[in-house]
């Protein structure tokens, strides 16, 4: 009878246990400003659903990513940098033979036993489930489905469930609507659990691509249609655009629903974010600088909303810097978990602040993006943030950007030789006054720091290229083949 007693003691325990996990439901979008959502200042379009999520919990005014896809999305799923990773670029992403530097060498991966979230999430009793974009690996020959197999492609990566619209075709609203019904049924499926779903939307990435009533009412609006799905256009932003981002929040809205009807949003964390800057060509990113691909604001400062209720107070802010790295450690804290003894997490466990009940210990966030960006005119650099401060080093050459828009073409003035700038983010939000030369001693204690940093992490850096071609350096050698016709 007592050793009975036990065991129905322990099943209780054990089941409270599980139920005093919160599921975490993380949603990303895909090129996404910082100032995409009405809640962030956007006039152009309205966003109810993140609105209301914004309004019940916190948003971030300084929260940061990487400047393209799959370096945030491996800085995620691995709660480290891309320096330590190395997966700094986008995965295939050519590089200009001709440039004054060599580019070093990035992973053409993230491998399973450094993707380690889900895992760790996994372990500690939670459901784990994906669907939608991957891009830290090369899935061509993945099937559409995998479930939890013992040697299926995701379940190496941590994953229970990866749902179908995980490599389909871009159908005409992107598969916005096919993602979120996948993470409904896998919420549905786990409802009595806790759960961990990744909701990865390739929008409002390009090709622009929303239901056409959509685009037609932000037409009728007097926002001009994009020429091409490319989003090239004269006037920013772009009706496209606009549709892709209504209809999002309309999906997101649908997922919000489904938590209320499976009474799961008071044991529920949400968080939406984006994986970079906006797009320049299809969206104004102002007041910040530059946009998708660059070291500047736009390229990296992105929305960040989370509801939690019962610990995130509703409708507060916060402007603490956080990054991309940070989500691992808080989501382990928030389940419970322990990561693997022996894997290094560059983020921080943000609970302190979406709690309010401290401060985070670190000093700094830290960008390596030592390669050339052929789409957005950017050059080898890296980036350090401390406090009010931040600092861009330019390895060996860089653009002269001003007053032009990087999609466009030519790219600017190339100039060789490296260059540092200094912006004080408090006070100069568009990074219009590099203040280097007034400030050399700030300027040198962060290049110091910043040199540090990429010492402890092992980061690969760019160097002197012997075959540097003044006349002909943005062509890369596919590229150049094709022009000779050979």
């Amino acid at each position: 009878m007592k050793r009975l007693c036990s065991l129905i003691f322990l099943c209780i325990l054990g089941d409270s246990s599980l139920a005093a996990q919160p599921n975490v439901l993380h949603i990303l979008a895909d090129d996404m400003g910082w100032n995409a959502l009405s809640c962030y200042g956007n006039k152009d379009v309205a966003t109810p659903n993140l609105d209301r999520l914004a309004a019940q919990g916190m948003r971030f005014t300084a929260a940061y990513a990487d400047a393209q896809c799959s370096p945030t999305r491996a800085a995620f799923l691995s709660g480290q940098y891309g320096a330590r990773t190395g997966v700094f670029k986008v995965l295939n992403e050519k590089e200009p033979s001709r440039a004054p530097m060599l580019s070093p060498a990035a992973n053409d991966a993230l491998a399973p036993k450094v993707a380690t979230l889900a895992t760790t999430l996994r372990k500690a009793g939670y459901a784990t489930g994906i669907s939608g974009k991957w891009h830290i690996a090369n899935n061509a020959s993945v099937a559409p489905l995998r479930k939890r197999d013992g040697g299926g492609y995701f379940d190496a990566y941590g994953f229970d469930f990866a749902g179908p619209a995980n490599g389909a075709e871009h159908h005409e609203d992107k598969t916005v609507t096919s993602i979120t019904d996948d993470i409904i049924h896998f919420v549905e499926m786990n409802k009595d659990r806790p759960w961990f779903a990744f909701v990865s939307h390739f929008s409002p990435h390009t090709p622009l691509e929303a239901p056409e009533a959509l685009i037609a009412k932000h037409v009728a609006r007097g926002y001009q249609r994009a020429a091409t799905n490319e989003g090239r256009a004269t006037e920013r932003p772009i009706a496209n655009y606009l549709a892709m981002l209504e209809h999002l929040d309309n999906q997101v809205g649908r997922l919000l629903a489904k938590l209320d009807e499976l009474g799961l949003r008071e044991r529920t964390a949400v968080v939406f974010t984006s994986d970079n800057g906006g797009l320049s060509r299809v969206t104004k990113n102002a007041p910040l600088r530059e946009g998708k691909g660059s070291p500047y604001e736009g390229g990296i400062r992105v929305p960040l909303i989370v509801r939690w209720p019962g610990k995130v107070k509703e409708g507060s802010t916060s402007d603490v810097p956080v990054h991309a790295v940070d989500f691992y450690p808080t989501y382990a804290a928030l389940a419970g978990a322990t990561p693997p003894a022996q894997h290094v997490l560059d983020g921080e466990n943000l609970l302190p602040l979406l709690e309010q009940s401290g401060a985070l210990q670190r000093t700094a966030l830290h960008w390596h993006m030592p390669t050339y960006t052929t789409n957005y005119g950017r050059t080898p650099c890296a980036v350090i943030r401390e406090g009010d401060w931040k600092l861009i080093h330019w390895f060996g050459d860089y653009l002269e950007t001003t007053g032009f828009t990087p999609d466009d073409k030519p790219y600017g003035k190339l100039v060789i030789g490296p260059r540092t700038e200094l912006y004080n983010m408090r006070e100069d939000l568009s990074e219009a006054h590099d203040l280097a030369a007034e400030r050399p001693k700030k300027a040198a204690h962060l290049i110091k720091a910043l040199n540090a940093w990429l010492e402890r992490t092992g980061a690969r850096l760019p160097t002197q290229n012997p075959g540097f071609d003044e006349k002909r350096w943005w062509t890369s050698a596919e590229e150049e083949k094709k022009a000779s016709g050979d």
